[in-house]
């Protein structure tokens, strides 16, 4: 939360919030059918790698539904954001954790139109207010639409300068198309390439970070937005774009 408004008074656009279940007491109050609306994301705010996301787009009476049309029930939720508390998807060893529930993003449709299920985003690494590298990621059926690349996702390299995707992989398969869709990844052009810069560019100021990796989603309404910033964001992108960082990193005058 203290990382959202931070961002909200740096002028970064960011996402809401619903609800911030961070202790037992809050964990032994929640009820889902009560506080939840009809599309909703949870996810771990000490997470990694994607571990702990869980996303409903629609409500089925008393319980909701994924992308999948799988059911989520209510005791489904309460259980999930029981073993988000307890810690079970924290990445840096936290013996307890607290649960985010933020609103559903529903993606621009330019961007959406190149997956099956999900939502793309953005990962930016920045140095100061440099950007350095980016690139996309984007949900497939086997990361059970999640855009982490860990669990099957596709990763883009984009260009800083155009916003044009120039390389993409899923594992260690090179592609050129998406696997699901098979639309062309190769020579797409991101929407609102500029806003993403923006706003990648502010975001490690607005929190305090001298490095960090921003990502941004495309909202069909609000545009770009940040969902979050992360303060070691993993080195993967480098084998995305074949590119190295610290090359970057010189290039742009921020290596001290």
């Amino acid at each position: 939360m203290a990382a959202k408004v931070a961002l909200v008074e740096g002028g970064v656009a960011t996402t809401g919030t619903i609800a911030v279940i961070s202790g037992y007491g809050q964990l032994s109050s929640f009820r889902p059918e009560a506080i939840l609306p009809d599309s909703w994301a949870i996810k771990p705010a000490r997470g990694s790698q994607g571990d702990g996301i869980l996303l409903a787009v629609s409500r089925k009476g008393d319980h909701w539904a994924k992308g999948s049309g799988k059911i989520i029930t209510r005791d489904e939720v309460q259980n999930h954001v029981r073993r988000i508390v307890d810690g079970q998807f924290s990445g840096d060893a936290a013996s307890d954790d607290a649960a985010l529930i933020e609103p559903l993003i529903r993606a621009d449709p330019t961007f959406a139109s190149l997956v099956d299920d999900g939502l793309p985003d953005i990962r930016v690494i920045c140095r100061g207010t440099s950007p350095l590298m980016a690139m996309a990621r984007f949900p497939t059926n086997e990361s059970d639409g999640k855009a982490n690349l860990h669990q099957g996702g596709i990763g883009a390299g984009v260009d800083l300068a155009s916003g044009v995707i120039f390389r993409a992989k899923q594992g260690k398969k090179v592609i050129t198309h998406h696997p699901d869709t098979g639309r062309r990844l190769i020579g797409f052009r991101i929407p609102h390439w500029k806003k993403v810069m923006e706003i990648a560019s502010l975001s490690g100021p607005a929190v305090g970070l001298g490095y960090c990796g921003v990502d941004i989603v495309h909202d069909i309404n609000e545009g770009p937005m940040v969902i979050e910033v992360n303060a070691h964001p993993g080195i993967e992108i480098q084998n995305t774009t074949m590119q190295g960082l610290r090359g970057k990193m010189i290039e742009a005058g921020e290596v001290f």
